[in-house]
């Protein structure tokens, strides 16, 4: 028990701080679109049905990639295509053939909702090397969640077509847990079972995008702790591997829920690069926290020499956080929970829901 302690109080820090001061480029989110064939109630991106929203250019992806090449072993750097949906990105698949080329792995983040036997065998041809697919409760919950009838049956087909031919390295499924499907999770783990799925992982509503005036989003603490507790028997149960993403700093729940120690890597290890090509961390932080452009500037420079508000973070030690006792661990939480002009973090699941 002492140990444990000593480990979180002091060698975890300094573990964390060292990383920061490494900044090694480990991830990396490309925006392809702000398209999408969904209209999902809690999406926390800017993605608009609007055709005249300009994609990100594939010239221009493969550019900074071959910068970054030229300074780092491209073997280690996670490639992941988001949006929008990145498969309705007009030949997403020779993007993704490109980026193997150059030895980045690649993957994407999908809603499964337009993916056939012919997508499976572009996704393979393109060497792609991770998956995953939203799969966001049973069938009413998850349509109604994201918004077209045809929904669940359609992402069902996709994680059975996938599990039935495995030519990625790493695939699993997404969970959004919200009041309507919190009591439903057994029946879609036994569900994501019999098709095969290795990996379960979950998240839960943070307070941005679409999903801010919608209750029916937002856990409670009872309902919050009795997902805990299922992740918990989940790993207990074997059969699939659950987890808890990296939604935030979770008290007592933290290196059990989670295969790891909370650390927001945002602008750390992860960087992303916006539709218009604005240089931020990942696809939910606040627009205005951005670093650079990569149609003005050099990405490796602004990785280099930036980004000092995502890895010195005492500037968010205020509001709730000025004189919380888990400062060292959290650091201010989750990136995406703030705001440039922010008096305190949005959300904090730790004191809302009295992890202690």
């Amino acid at each position: 028990m002492k140990f444990e302690k000593l480990r979180k109080r002091v060698f975890l820090p300094l573990k964390h701080n060292y990383e920061r001061k490494l900044h090694e480029l480990n991830y990396l989110f490309f925006e392809l679109t702000h398209k999408c064939n969904l209209e999902c109630i809690h999406c926390g991106s800017d993605c608009v049905k609007n055709e005249t929203v300009p994609d990100l250019p594939a010239e221009k992806i493969i550019e900074v990639l071959k910068e970054i090449k030229s300074h780092q072993d491209s073997k280690k750097v996670m490639i992941v295509l988001s949006g929008g949906e990145p498969t309705v990105y007009p030949d997403v698949w020779e993007l993704g053939r490109n980026i193997y080329d150059l030895e980045f792995p690649w993957g994407m983040v999908t809603n499964g909702f337009s993916w056939t036997k012919h997508t499976i065998a572009e996704a393979k041809k393109a060497r792609m090397h991770s998956v995953t697919v939203s799969l966001d409760g049973l069938e009413e919950t998850h349509n109604w969640l994201r918004g077209h009838p045809e929904s669940f049956k359609r992402a069902k087909k996709t994680i059975e077509m996938l599990t039935e031919d495995p030519f990625w390295k790493a695939m699993d499924v997404i969970t959004c847990v919200n009041k309507k499907n919190i009591h439903e999770l057994d029946d879609i783990r036994e569900m994501l079972m019999k098709a095969g799925v290795e990996r379960w992982r979950f998240f839960t509503i943070s307070p941005i995008g679409r999903a801010v005036d919608n209750e029916d989003l937002f856990l409670d603490e009872m309902q919050f702790k009795h997902l805990m507790s299922k992740i918990l028997e989940y790993k207990k149960m074997g059969g699939i591997k659950a987890n808890y993403s990296e939604s935030g700093y979770l008290g007592a729940y933290e290196n059990r829920v989670r295969n790891h120690d909370f650390f927001c890597r945002a602008g750390i290890s992860v960087s992303g690069i916006m539709v218009n090509g604005d240089i931020l961390a990942c696809p939910n932080n606040d627009r205005r926290f951005k670093q650079g452009n990569v149609f003005e500037d050099s990405f490796m420079d602004i990785w280099e020499n930036k980004y000092e508000v995502y890895r010195n973070r005492k500037w968010m030690r205020k509001g709730i956080c000025a004189d919380c006792s888990e400062w060292r661990m959290c650091q201010g939480g989750a990136f995406h929970l703030w705001e440039p002009d922010a008096d305190s973090i949005k959300m904090c699941p730790y004191k809302k829901f009295d992890l202690k």
